[in-house]
């Protein structure tokens, strides 16, 4: 760099005062900070860019804004916020958003309690479908019958134009929306979807139902930090368990460079929300392979610059008129300061230099539009504190262009290198040459040494919407849609376990593997989930009895196949199935009111109402079926009626509420009874599951305490040492109610006025994958002379944490007083009302 640049360098930072001049200090408050280059656009330094939210209010532009807080704003915070010029728009936790001039922001920075302040920036699209079920394998799964059913699938993304043209024909008939035409204000209207004049997001809803054609569709084109969380709240709240984000973050790369961060505000939190809330997270891996440069901070002649060659000391790329990119440079540690810039030739044409010591963040961003066709050239100074052993920078574009000094390693965007185990960063390979990984196709290290993306899946296959559309944004849908598919077959899967599903099912390409091209390799959806019949075992064997009645237990036999899996799809999951009595001690004769062959279902077939009509002590049933190896049960005894009776089953009560033990007393008739091994379990679908195993006591009984979880029947069973002969009790029915607590985010006893929104939280328990997803209704009630009037009932879903949210406003003067409930789901009761808040209205 000459010295007639260096001098341009400095008048152009004296001017802007980002990082000579310090930011002033009022009082003892220290100020916010200022990130990813707000300070050079408060001190007017760079045009606000075309990639910044803003708006015309009173003649003026300004920018939108992400503030975020040591804690969560209360009313007094708010007042400060709107007096230092925020029109505040929404909020999340400890983020407040809205719009301010930027001639305010520093007056902003002041407020106390404010942590720091980001430009809210359009998340920037990865731009760069016939054949995708069958290069992933997904053509087999589909002819079985897994086609997504009954999986509910979350698409973040920008423009969804077109959108509304292809419901019922490549898009599903309806769709839930949650649409923003502008930061902070959602509806369920699909035109308000179409913001950005762009088809991608509806591309990537093609590419998803493509592999998962039954599958359901939840879209947004949230695009500040809180419309995201909100969003994704909404998702899992309504029970999405795949997220596709075929995006990178505004600011390309976030926190420290290790995949996490200390603020909130960040993809990097989204991804967090989205797996604590049950959802798979999916995410592009980014289109930056001839973009980026990683390396360490060279300056060969000591003068300031890093060299990206030996003696090198700016970067360039071509660009057209008009064109727009974002440039960013990420550094392992604050206690280095780099700026960055854009040059033409000799003039300083865009720069960013926050001053690292004041924001604590080792990231500069500088958002450029092109003014003509030309090369343009990328610098990088370290303005002081020591040289950072690695430095990344990572350009966007929304047009063709490449780094002349480039290194395809290292060019992950956020969130793509978030540490989260439930989310998978997706590559990209032509349909046509799988085993090549895109030029452009982002790869890793991560700035920590972690090896990504997690696999890669095709793209350039053709859409209704995009005739080729290339790059990372297609291959992340295509591993979003086969997860659907995984996640039919095994509803169960977790985030992180559906993400090593994929991984471990990948097909190599490249080595080593894991490797830092592919991760572990192309998309495969692996074996088909128990396909062909091969065995049958009985999940629940026959127990117990009286001569002519039905048994305590009846019958249920599984399909499985080779691997021991249930055969849940396909011809075989409906195998006929027959019984028989194996072992006949007492020359009894077996029969069903049903008949004694069953349908399975499922890959299951059960019988009811099954009895044997003489006593006997070690009957046995066998099971048959076409084509598979048969079954035979354990022993079990029929009594002759009027024989003592059996295991009895005792409960201390038939209604309890969540967490709240339960007692039980198993009695085992004496003389037998006396050291004999006896479980209590919880019977599903006529199986027993959740063994709680004893031993009776010299009075025949057994007890237990524990706590259930959902409302579930309970019997005894045990297994008569040395005969094998399965004896169960008479099923004992335990309702279970749910638990609920109420939270405000206004304290109660306020005086509120009318505008004033509050969050009202309703945690709900029980959780979890045996709970069924709750629901509370919340009652809003007003003082009308001397009583209380319900002016409104709200209704709001839990999410997978058990979180049921719902933001009101409180309309009219007076008092009011709120509270809420769980509502009743398929496996527990409802709560009890909890305690309520009240609220003066002014």
């Amino acid at each position: 760099m000459d010295a007639c640049r260096r001098a341009a360098l400095f008048v152009a930072l004296v001017t802007a005062g980002a990082v000579l001049l310090p930011i002033p200090v009022v009082a003892a408050q220290a100020p916010g900070q200022l990130r990813a280059g707000l300070s050079a656009i408060a001190d007017g330094a760079v045009p606000i860019g075309a990639s910044i939210e803003s708006r015309s209010r009173a003649g003026s532009r300004d920018i939108a804004v992400s503030i975020e807080l040591d804690q969560a704003p209360d009313a007094d915070t708010r007042s400060r916020l709107h007096d230092a010029g925020l029109s505040i728009r929404g909020g999340w936790e400890t983020t407040i958003e809205g719009f301010v001039a930027p001639s305010r922001v520093r007056e902003l920075a002041r407020v106390a309690g404010v942590r720091s302040i980001t430009p809210i920036r359009q998340p920037l699209e990865s731009s760069f479908v016939g054949p995708a079920p069958a290069l992933h394998g997904a053509t087999p799964w589909q002819q079985l019958g897994y086609r997504g059913n009954g999986v509910k699938i979350g698409i973040l993304d920008g423009g969804f134009d077109g959108f509304a043209g292809l419901l019922g024909t490549e898009l599903p008939a309806t769709v839930q929306a949650r649409c923003y035409a502008q930061i902070g204000v959602a509806s369920t209207a699909l035109a308000d979807c179409v913001t950005a004049d762009s088809v991608h997001g509806t591309a990537v809803a093609e590419a998803v139902m493509d592999m998962a054609p039954n599958a359901s569709l939840y879209i947004s084109n949230a695009r500040s930090p809180a419309d995201l969380a909100a969003t994704v709240s909404w998702m899992t709240g309504a029970g999405v368990r795949l997220i596709n984000f075929s995006q990178t973050s505004s600011i390309l790369l976030e926190g420290m460079g290790d995949g996490t961060s200390p603020y909130t505000n960040l993809t990097y939190s989204l991804v967090d929300q989205a797996v604590a809330g049950g959802a798979l997270f999916v995410a592009a891996a980014g289109n930056s392979g001839q973009t980026s440069w990683m390396g360490p901070t060279t300056d060969s002649d000591a003068d300031g610059w890093v060299d990206f060659a030996p003696g090198v000391e700016s970067n360039y790329l071509d660009l057209d008129v008009g064109q727009d990119i974002a440039a960013a440079i990420r550094w392992s540690t604050a206690t280095s300061d780099y700026d960055l810039s854009i040059w033409q030739g000799d003039t300083l044409l865009a720069e960013s230099a926050d001053a690292q010591s004041v924001t604590g963040d080792p990231l500069e961003i500088v958002d450029f539009t092109a003014p003509t066709a030309g090369r343009y050239e990328i610098s990088v100074w370290r303005d002081q504190g020591p040289a950072a052993p690695t430095l990344r920078l990572l350009v966007w574009s929304n047009g063709a262009t490449e780094l002349a000094y480039r290194t395809t390693a290292g060019s992950l965007a956020a969130p793509a290198d978030s540490r989260s185990a439930g989310m998978v960063a997706v590559g990209a390979v032509d349909y046509r040459s799988p085993a090549i990984v895109e030029s452009f196709s982002s790869r890793g290290p991560t700035l920590d040494g972690r090896i990504k993306p997690d696999l890669v899946a095709g793209d350039c296959a053709p859409t209704v919407t995009l005739a080729v559309f290339c790059g990372t944004s297609e291959a992340a849908p295509f591993v979003t849609g086969a997860a659907a598919l995984i996640l039919e077959s095994d509803p169960t899967l977790t985030p992180a376990q559906l993400a090593a599903y994929l991984r471990s099912n990948a097909t190599p390409v490249g080595s080593p593997v894991p490797n830092n091209d592919a991760g572990y390799g192309l998309l495969s959806l692996g074996p088909l989930p128990g396909g062909v019949p091969a065995v049958l075992t009985f999940l629940a064997p026959a127990a117990s009895g009286t001569v002519g009645a039905p048994f305590l237990g009846q019958p249920a036999v599984g399909i499985l196949d080779a691997a021991g899996r249930l055969v849940t799809k396909g011809p075989g999951a409906t195998l006929p199935i027959t019984l028989s009595v194996a072992t006949n001690v007492g020359g009894g004769t077996l029969s069903c009111p049903a008949g004694l062959t069953a349908v399975a279902v499922g890959g299951i077939a059960r019988f009811a109402g099954c009895n044997i009509d003489k006593a006997g002590s070690g009957y046995v049933l066998r099971a048959d079926g076409s084509g598979v190896t048969g079954a035979v049960g354990a022993p079990f005894v029929v009594s002759a009626v009027g024989m003592p009776a059996g295991l009895v089953l005792t409960a201390s009560a038939s209604t309890l509420t969540y967490g709240a033990a339960l007692g039980t007393t198993g009695i085992v008739p004496l003389p037998a009874g006396v050291g004999v091994p006896v479980d209590v379990v919880r019977i599903v679908g006529g199986i027993d599951t959740e063994a709680r195993p004893a031993t009776t006591d010299t009075q025949g009984m057994a007890t237990w305490s524990f706590k259930p979880i959902v409302t579930s029947d309970y019997r005894l069973r045990t297994v008569a040492p040395g005969t094998g002969i399965v004896e169960v009790s008479a099923p004992v029915r335990i309702r279970v109610n749910a638990t609920a607590l109420l939270r405000s985010s206004v304290p109660t006893g306020r005086t509120i006025s009318r505008t004033t929104s509050i969050v009202i939280t309703t945690t709900i328990r029980p959780i979890g994958a045996l709970a069924a997803r709750g629901r509370a209704r919340i009652y809003l009630f007003q003082r009308i002379t001397s009583g209380w009037t319900l002016r409104r009932t709200v209704y709001a879903n839990a999410d997978a944490i058990g979180r049921a949210m719902a933001t009101i406003r409180l309309p009219s003067a007076g008092s009011w007083w709120i509270r809420s409930r769980a509502e009743p789901t398929a496996t527990n009761g409802a709560s009890a009302w909890t305690t309520g808040v009240r609220y003066t209205v002014r």
